[in-house]
């Protein structure tokens, strides 16, 4: 017997909601895999999109309720705007660095130097958490204070983050599908997100701007597109109100803002966009950023103003390649299909110069940016990978999709190109392997984690030592940064002495 279709909006709400209840409070784990049950029934019944984006994000949903999520970092201090304007109806957060770091300020008013647009966004969600814990105490279980800082309220950032990660990369893959295809679409994004910063910043440490900075960029790029195809009063004022959200949340995601200046000049050039407009999608971006705008008149007595202080970035940038290129948190060190994402955006800009080359220009200021951070914190701390760079991951999405692309075209033409690489990648394998064995390193077994480590070292000295002979000790220098960029004084020996009896053997040359 057949369900009716009339039951499928009935039982992907039961199952959004019952997984949702799982995400908010890990004791109530049925709703992790009942949840998605309900939901593909559902979807079994109606097969839309919408459906299909139910589905979706309900198991997202139930990979997010089965995490323990990390409150580290500067989660706190994001998280700090909830239960200040929530519980305490203020934006003074001696409270809340009470309970976070124990050291509220025993004079004046303690405030924040981040930004205010992820709690914005957050809110709902903290409203249901705080709804849930209500009801919890109602049966009489009453397992979680209502406090504002109990384990539910803090994981509601965790399925705010989720929800809107999902939703802005559902947007990104439509956006990319009309040009390159679904299947190319939903493989760059996906690669965009599960091999970025992103997946980190989604499921394990999501009290912090960075998922949702990528869920507002791909929103961005998505909005963008529409405008781009049909312009309209109602598709500008999206535009800037999705970027004013995007720059509320990391401010130096404005530089966004390039690709809507670049489309506006283009658009009034060709007589296709009007002047009330672009004034719309002003006015739509003021209005979207002016929480921001607050938090600081309230905060620092100013509506603009840099929290951390007008010394902070260096605009010299002495650091710009450092963020893309070392070892220490590089961008493209830790996430290398990033790299291959921006050749990407490289190869596309035949296709759609304005959005790739545009895209090149932001993602050039944005390098450019974080280079000028302060020495001390240009590798943003104990951060997985280059965080700083979550804005930009929907651009990277892009150019993988072109490069997706251009790679199916090219293995048409020539069947044996990927099977060659795979060889001749191979062949360089055993190259080395065999270089380690005549040095009598492997005299009976050869363990998979030493063969790697040594190619992975042999690596590093031939690119050193190729740098060396063009560059001299810059080239050196540089290699040693790209493959290791651990140095001496920053964090791996800070006594500053060696004992040489014990001393580790990256310590020393060749032994």
């Amino acid at each position: 017997m057949s369900l009716p279709k009339e039951l499928a909006p009935t039982l992907a709400g039961a199952g959004l909601s019952w997984a949702a209840i799982s995400v908010l409070d890990p004791t109530r784990m049925t709703g992790a895999f009942v949840g998605p049950l309900f939901v593909f029934a559902g979807l079994g019944l109606r097969r839309t999109a919408r459906f299909a984006f139910a589905a979706v994000l309900v198991t997202a949903w139930a990979l997010a309720a089965r995490i323990s999520i990390e409150f580290r970092g500067d989660s706190g201090s994001y998280f700090a705007y909830l239960h200040s304007v929530g519980f305490d109806h203020d934006l003074d957060f001696g409270n809340e660095w009470q309970e976070f770091r124990g050291d509220a300020p025993s004079l004046g008013r303690r405030v924040s130097v981040f930004s205010a647009g992820p709690a914005v966004l957050w809110s709902p969600f903290y409203l249901a958490a705080h709804l849930y814990v209500r009801l919890d105490q109602l049966t009489g279980r009453e397992l979680y204070p209502r406090d504002g800082f109990s384990l539910p309220y803090r994981r509601a950032t965790l399925l705010g983050t989720v929800t809107l990660v999902a939703l802005g990369g559902a947007l990104l893959v439509a956006s990319i599908t009309r040009a390159r295809g679904f299947a190319i679409a939903i493989l760059a994004v996906a690669g965009a997100i599960f091999a970025s910063p992103i997946l980190y910043y989604t499921f394990f440490v999501p009290a912090m701007s960075h998922g949702v900075a990528f869920a507002l960029a791909a929103t961005f790029l998505w909005a963008w597109e529409r405008a781009r195809r049909c312009p309209s009063v109602g598709a500008w004022a999206i535009l800037g109100g999705t970027l004013g959200l995007l720059a509320a949340c990391r401010w130096q995601a404005s530089l966004n803002g390039i690709l809507a200046v670049l489309l506006a000049l283009e658009g009034v050039a060709r007589k296709t966009v009007r002047i009330p407009w672009l004034v719309a999608a002003a006015t739509a971006g003021v209005i979207a950023f002016s929480p921001q705008l607050i938090a600081w008149k309230l905060g620092f007595g100013e509506w603009i103003v840099i929290p951390q202080g007008r010394g902070f970035l260096d605009l010299s940038s002495p650091h710009w390649l450092e963020t893309l290129v070392s070892a220490d948190h590089g961008f493209f060190n830790w996430t290398p299909l990033m790299f291959i994402g921006f050749l990407g955006l490289v190869a596309g800009a035949r296709d759609s110069p304005l959005l790739h080359l545009g895209g090149l220009l932001v993602f050039a200021l944005t390098a450019w940016t974080n280079g000028s951070v302060p020495s001390f914190d240009w590798a943003a701390g104990d951060a997985f990978g280059a965080r700083r760079y979550s804005e930009v991951v929907p651009l990277m999405a892009l150019g993988l999709a072109s490069a997706l692309d251009l790679s199916v075209r090219l293995l048409r033409r020539a069947r044996l190109l990927a099977p060659a690489a795979a060889v001749a990648l191979l062949v360089l394998w055993n190259v080395g392997l065999i270089s380690h064995f005549r040095a009598r390193e492997y005299p009976d077994a050869a363990p998979l984690e030493r063969v790697a480590e040594d190619q992975a070292k042999a690596l590093h000295r031939s690119v050193r030592d190729g740098l060396g002979v063009i560059a001299g000790e810059k080239g050196r220098a540089f290699a040693y940064d790209l493959f290791s960029a651990e140095y001496f004084y920053r964090g791996l020996n800070q006594s500053g002495t060696i004992l040489l009896r014990t001393a580790d053997e990256r310590y020393l040359l060749r032994g």
